[in-house]
């Protein structure tokens, strides 16, 4: 009987800390937009991660590019702890990062808004001058992220380039050979 009514107050708790808010991540869930209910029967709703740093900062016109180019790190970070192996889609390109990252995965997780300001018509995360950055993995589960420099062009010595720890030991383990 304790045992019963300990869970209980536990799960009273638990559904007041729910609606109320408890501090924890915020979720939006937006709805499948223009579908028939018999298109929409085993699609899950789409859930942003509005409380995540990168809808949070990314944007920001005061941040240095190498804080955005971290926080596009990050976003790809929490797609990796939510979505795990077996159920991730291959990420070639800037496009294929934002489809993926803006929930057309397996559990309909976007950890960058879908309809936010930096994403062109084109579909590419693009940094504040308008150009798209340079997105491209190096293994599942590491990508590395450029910026064009201060020559406006790709792939030139003045970019700014992101890779995880993980990223630069294994850009480094391929560039011995």
């Amino acid at each position: 009987m304790k045992a019963t009514l300990v869970f209980l107050v536990a799960f009273l708790v638990g559904l007041i800390c729910l609606f109320k808010g408890d501090g924890s991540p915020k979720l939006e869930v937006t709805e499948l937009a223009e579908k028939s209910s018999s298109e929409q029967k085993g699609e899950s709703q789409l859930m942003v991660l509005l409380d995540a740093p990168f809808a949070k900062k990314f944007g920001n016109t005061q941040l240095p590019i190498q804080e955005e180019l971290d926080l596009i790190q990050l976003a790809f970070q929490d797609y990796l702890s939510f979505v795990k192996k077996g159920y991730r889609r291959p990420i070639g390109n800037n496009r294929d990062f934002v489809d993926v990252m803006t929930g057309n995965n397996f559990y309909r997780i976007a950890p960058i808004p879908p309809r936010h300001p930096r994403i062109n018509r084109g579909g590419e995360l693009t940094d504040r001058s308008g150009r798209p950055y340079a997105i491209h993995p190096l293994s599942e589960d590491t990508i590395e992220v450029r910026a064009a420099g201060k020559d406006g062009a790709l792939w030139t010595g003045d970019d700014v380039v992101n890779l995880t720890l993980a990223g630069r030991e294994l850009k480094e383990r391929v560039n011995k050979r």
